[in-house]
């Protein structure tokens, strides 16, 4: 019983943008802050298609302590996908997927080389007290004996740089999302998902999937017995994802197009997040346009687009207007311009003004976010003589996202920094 192959998949990340002239106007940046934490969540970006089907050559993933081990790559760049030679199988998305083994027990499997795990070096550290929503997709390879229950995400530290026996079942280790006791996966043909949330402490920098169980505890079931006497279950991986169940959902600011251009709008998009969020017009809310974290649009007249996201049950709703010139996102850009913050680096307190009058009435309503997109608070502005301050006290050192929200669904924008 081999431990199976890990592939690759790419994600393309611009934040936000200008286009001038043709195509894009976009004055507003926004803290979008990571969605998906895993690197490369889909196993599509490589280094270089001329290696063999090695971890190490996927960008972002490796074994536990980055010597060799059963754990592989199918590609179409180097493998043939979907057939690998002794199975079939498509990804679920992409070009890729990764494969290793799961359990193969002694004596026709090696009692120290029996196992296979992934590790994925995270985009972040994750944010401590913050509850995160995990997802990958299993399917068992056609020659394995077993279907099981073993499949595990473990989210660790550089400690796990001083694991030296990394091919044998880590039973010491408990991961904090764990496929449910007795739920077997047995399907060779069709994706299963394996999800589940856990709150992290903050010293989260790499996760590790694999079945984390003894040969005894992982629940099994024959469903191939001409594999026998092999008793073993080779595993593909795929599309994994890890996302803060309270991510603020994002349709990116107010932008303007040249007719006959296109608008990107939206997050970037990425493994877990795509699938997360369906958009529709504005006109029609019951067909949705799209399953993705952002989306190119071609409206022929000013129009408004709603994205609803669902993390792990978690539903959140954002906007975003497309004007059909850039009259309407000029407009914005002179009234984000009129705003002003006061001090910046800020202490305890952060003044609010305006360069000219009568916008006091119209942005009354203010939400704060972190580095990273999290909405933190809203506050409701009461204004003198066209000014207002903000209550800082409550925020750490770092930087932050004011948006002020006009009564007529607009939004201004402006960073500034808590530094005491």
């Amino acid at each position: 019983m081999m431990c199976k192959k890990l592939l690759y998949k790419s994600n393309s990340c611009s934040k936000y943008f200008l286009v001038v002239a043709s195509v894009i106007i976009n004055f507003c940046c926004f803290p979008q802050g990571v969605a998906n934490y895993v690197n490369n969540g889909g196993f599509e970006d490589f280094y270089n298609c001329n290696i063999p089907n090695v971890i190490n050559n996927v960008k972002s993933w490796k074994t536990i302590d980055s010597t060799p081990q059963p754990v592989y790559r199918y590609n179409s760049c180097y493998s043939v996908v979907p057939w690998d030679g002794s199975s079939f199988q498509l990804p679920r998305t992409g070009q890729s997927f990764g494969a290793t083994g799961f359990l193969c027990q002694p004596p026709q499997c090696d009692p120290n080389a029996n196992r296979g795990y992934f590790r994925n070096r995270l985009k972040g550290l994750l944010q401590n007290g913050s509850i995160y929503c995990v997802k990958f997709y299993v399917n068992i390879r056609d020659i394995s004996s077993y279907g099981i229950d073993g499949f595990g995400a473990f989210f660790g530290d550089n400690l796990l740089d001083t694991i030296t026996k990394v091919s044998i079942p880590l039973t010491y280790i408990s991961p904090q999302v764990q496929n449910s006791i007795g739920n077997i996966i047995t399907d060779t043909m069709n994706w299963v998902m394996v999800t589940g949330t856990f709150v992290a402490t903050g010293t989260e920098k790499h996760m590790v999937i694999g079945n984390f169980k003894s040969d005894a505890n992982t629940n099994k079931v024959l469903i191939n017995p001409a594999i026998l006497p092999t008793i073993g279950t080779d595993v593909y991986i795929d599309d994994v994802s890890c996302i803060d169940i309270d991510l603020p959902a994002y349709a990116g600011p107010d932008v303007a197009f040249i007719p006959g251009g296109t608008v990107y709008i939206g997050r970037p998009q990425d493994v877990g997040i795509d699938e997360a969020c369906t958009w529709y017009n504005l006109t029609n809310t019951n067909t949705p346009i799209a399953n993705a974290a952002g989306i190119t649009v071609t409206p022929a007249v000013t129009s408004t687009y709603i994205v609803r996201q669902d993390i792990c049950g978690n539903i959140k709703w954002d906007t975003v207007v497309v004007h059909q010139s850039a009259v309407g996102l000029a407009e914005l850009k002179m009234k984000n311009d009129a705003l002003i913050l006061s001090p910046n680096p800020a202490q305890n307190f952060l003044n609010v003004s305006f360069e000219w009058s009568d916008l006091d009435k119209e942005f009354t309503k203010a939400e704060i976010f972190n580095n990273t997109g999290q909405l933190l608070t809203v506050i409701e502005l009461n204004y003198s003589n066209n000014k207002t301050f903000i209550d800082l006290k409550e925020l750490p050192d770092g930087v932050y996202m004011l948006s002020l929200k006009g009564k007529n669904t607009q939004s201004i924008n402006k960073r500034f920094v808590v530094a005491r």
